[in-house]
């Protein structure tokens, strides 16, 4: 590239060889536009082949003689007159060969043409220089002669290709890349020939000097270009005056049909004006009847038959009014108004139970027009809209809007001594069976609730579904509590009943809220309040019970919101700690594993207990985050222990539903660089009350990973044994509350021994929680449980007192390493 910078730049007169490149640029140009009248003059395509094939020969001829014209290689310099005559005809004839083939079909005839073309300006070119006769030796770089002609071929089919898919866009962007393609291999070439002076060689008298031909060449080259651009512009404007001819030819053979058209258009309308008339009215959708001044029928259409099944008879023209009322109504009067009117709008009810719309119009001049329209659907539609409005859609109970109303209607009666309740019913569990079943099975549930409360009340009481799973009784005219208790005991009872469904057996219970007026208060709203604080009591307490209002209720509730809304802080902020509290290996005397404990460093309370946050997390959902933080910091706090030191995480159901717990524990160990076999996962059995298959599933991923599996809280449950059998456990912890009762107590023991040896037949270790006493730690050795956990061994203590612990026991084998 330098070289051939070095050639044009020193070695060239630049001004001529700008000469040279307005010259290349007008013969492309001229060029395509001949090319692009042979494409659409098919009568005359050879002459215009012919013009575009010499108009390229030629400008490319006169391109090269005028370039060399500029270079200056400071030696005597000639040509030979019937080689260089050689060079233009070559080009010529290559050119419109290219030319021709660029008429072909097909996708590859436009680049093909244009590598024609390309390779008569390479033949061109090297014949020209073999023209040359110069007081010296001609050498050739090979690599830069084989770039001249690839340039040459290439940029001429990539202008030729441009030009057939773009033929609208103008010639100047294709006769630009063929310039270019030009030029390019003109210099290429020329930085590629090196003259050695050689003063034995002598340019003979019969050659043509340099500056001689370049003028011959020139004035040729411009009077052609001239030549064959005007005939360009001149057929283009010969066609666009044919065409505006053309045009003018059919506007007005246009505009002469368009007159014969309007004629037959009006003649056709007249004589179907009457037709049309006639269709318009018996395709109406309402029924339509006219009568003159003296109430005779004067016109009727097909759909006003239709309607009132009218027979022949009165459908004549001149039938009076009253013989067509009395087949329609059975009477022969129109309703009117007080002042004697005919009523302009009503609506009547037929024997067939149809429901039709009539209204009435006076006509100037005396008599009047009546449509009818069936709006039996219609009104039905309306009245299914209006029950819809007032109605739970899925148990057809009366819905909240039309409850809340009730209610208040209940409250201005309350104001005069007629006392009511307000009972508030949640279902216990219901959620697991929509989460287990599906929701169509959920859905029978709810329809079922719903018909046993409606069975449980009196006419004069009020049933609704406030929404989910949540529905309310209003309980009218009682005067004492017990009215109300009587009932909600009742609905408990019916409730607490299985239902069944396609073969499901499905128990599930409720949870009752209660608030009575006058005594609450006489606010509707202050008493639904009321009433969810109760039932909120009641499920707090101990579900399937009921409980009514009491003054302080809604206190611990705002206590409850205020506790949730710090949690949202404390995630924000980063208030939570992790402390740990060690098991002992039994068998070893040492400490093998710390269980992670969240604890919350409030910045007004201190150091939040789980005990008093945990539950509130879970139900409003922030267990999930709080969780994460958790595994995540215990993996990191853990990578800093001696290597055969592990960690235990206990994990939420919340967590299971969210569908994404082997991803996070996966991202939490490589985060922290822990190996998977030191984490160990602990889970309770309210986890596996959800969806067991995909418990299962995780589970089982969480396992092949290397994760030990412990279930928590051992033998609290109903069916721990079919879940010890089902599920990957590793571990199980026995319960602290079996571990307290221990010393004295038979029957904790034997549960104990029982554990243990069945852990041992199952391949699994044993931890016993709750350990607070020596005589506890010793029974528990005897009987061979493998780990203990409690405050007898250590109680829970910050990461940074593990250390000392492990220390204390032993087991700083393997130095710790600084978190980092």
């Amino acid at each position: 590239m330098f070289q051939v910078y070095a050639c044009i730049a020193h070695e060239h007169d630049l001004r001529l060889v700008l000469v040279a490149g307005v010259i290349c640029f007008l013969a492309a140009l001229t060029s395509f536009a001949a090319f692009g009248q042979a494409r659409q003059d098919s009568p005359r395509r050879p002459f215009w082949l012919g013009l575009a094939g010499l108009v390229a020969g030629v400008g490319i001829w006169s391109t090269h003689f005028v370039a060399m014209l500029a270079y200056r290689p400071s030696l005597p310099m000639g040509y030979d007159v019937p080689i260089t005559l050689l060079s233009v005809v070559v080009a010529i004839v290559l050119c419109a060969c290219g030319w021709w083939a660029a008429l072909s079909r097909g996708r590859a005839a436009p680049p093909l043409a244009g590598a024609i073309i390309g390779a008569g300006i390479a033949t061109m070119h090297y014949i020209g220089m073999a023209a040359v006769i110069v007081s010296g030796r001609i050498f050739w770089d090979s690599g830069l002669a084989t770039a001249s002609v690839a340039i040459g071929i290439g940029f001429a089919a990539a202008a030729t290709a441009l030009q057939a898919r773009r033929p609208q866009a103008g010639s100047w962007l294709p006769a630009l890349l063929l310039t270019v393609g030009i030029c390019g291999m003109h210099f290429t070439a020329m930085a590629a020939a090196s003259v050695l002076p050689d003063p034995r060689i002598e340019v003979p008298p019969s050659a043509i000097d340099q500056g001689t031909l370049a003028t011959i060449v020139t004035a040729a080259a411009l009077l052609l270009l001239a030549i064959g651009f005007g005939l360009v512009l001149f057929e283009r404007s010969l066609a666009r005056s044919q065409l505006e001819e053309a045009q003018q030819r059919a506007a007005l053979a246009e505009e002469v049909l368009r007159g014969a058209a309007e004629r037959e258009t009006l003649h056709h309308s007249l004589q179907q004006h009457a037709a049309i008339s006639s269709a318009a009215l018996d395709n109406m959708a309402q029924g339509l009847s006219m009568y003159d001044a003296e109430d005779r029928l004067i016109i009727h259409n097909r759909r006003y038959v239709e309607i009132y099944d009218m027979p022949e008879e009165l459908r004549e023209p001149g039938t009076p009014i009253s013989i067509i009322l009395q087949h329609i109504f059975g009477s022969n009067q129109l309703p009117t108004d007080e002042a004697g009117n005919r009523v302009a709008l009503r609506e009547v009810e037929l024997a067939n139970g149809r429901t039709i719309e009539i209204q009435i119009q006076q006509l100037p001049g005396g008599g009047w027009v009546a449509t009818h329209e069936d709006v039996t659907e219609k009104r039905a539609a309306s009245r299914h809209i209006a029950y819809l409005a007032a109605h739970d859609v899925l148990t057809g109970l009366p819905n909240r809007a039309t409850f809340g109303e009730r209610l208040k209607q209940e409250a201005a009666q309350a104001k005069r001594g007629r006392g009511f309740a307000l009972l508030t019913i949640d279902l216990d569990r219901f959620k697991e069976v929509n989460d287990t079943l599906g929701h169509p099975i959920g859905d029978e549930i709810l329809k079922a609730v719903s018909k046993r409360l409606t069975d449980l009340v009196r006419d004069e009481d009020l049933v609704t579904r406030l929404g989910g799973d949540e529905f309310a009784i209003l309980q009218s005219g009682i005067g004492v509590a017990a009215d109300a208790a009587a009932l909600a005991n009742r609905a408990i009872e019916a409730l607490a009943e299985p239902f069944e469904f396609e073969g499901h057996t499905v128990a599930i219970g409720a949870s009752v809220g209660i608030s009575l007026a006058p005594g609450d208060g006489l606010d509707a709203d202050e008493l639904l309040k009321m009433s969810d604080l109760a039932l909120y009591r009641a499920k707090s307490d101990s579900r399937g019970t009921f409980r009514f209002f009491e003054e302080g209720m809604d206190s611990r509730l705002r206590e409850r919101r205020t506790i949730e809304n710090d949690l949202r802080a404390a995630i924000r902020e980063g208030q939570f700690v992790v402390h740990y509290q060690p098991l002992l290996d039994l068998k070893q005397g040492r400490i093998g594993c710390f269980e992670a404990l969240v604890r919350w460093n409030h910045p007004e309370r201190g150091l939040v207990q789980p005990n008093d946050f945990i539950s509130i997390a879970e139900e409003s959902g922030l267990i999930i985050p709080i969780g994460e933080w958790v595994l995540r910091q215990a993996c990191r706090d853990a990578a800093t222990w001696p290597g055969d030191v592990g960690v235990a995480v206990n994990l939420s159901a919340a967590q299971f539903k969210r569908g994404d717990l082997v991803a996070m524990t996966t991202s939490a160990l490589s985060a922290a660089g822990l190996a998977p076999a030191r984490l160990e996962l602990e889970i309770t059995e309210s986890v596996l009350l959800h969806d067991e298959a995909w418990v299962r599933t995780v589970l089982e991923k969480l396992t092949a990973l290397g994760i030990r599996i412990a279930m928590d809280d051992f033998g609290t449950g109903y069916s721990s044994l079919s879940y010890l059998r089902s599920f990957p456990f590793a571990k199980i912890k026995i319960d602290s509350s079996f571990v307290a009762d221990l010393v004295g107590t038979t029957d904790s023991l034997a549960i104990v021994q029982a554990t243990i040896q069945l852990s041992r037949k199952l391949g699994m270790t044993t931890t016993a929680e709750g350990v607070e006493t020596e005589e506890q730690l010793r029974i528990l050795t005897e009987e061979g449980c493998a780990e203990v956990q409690g405050y007898h061994v250590s109680r829970p203590i910050p990461a940074d007192g593990v250390a000392g612990l492990l220390e204390l026991y032993g087991c700083s084998e393997t130095p710790l390493r600084k978190a980092g």
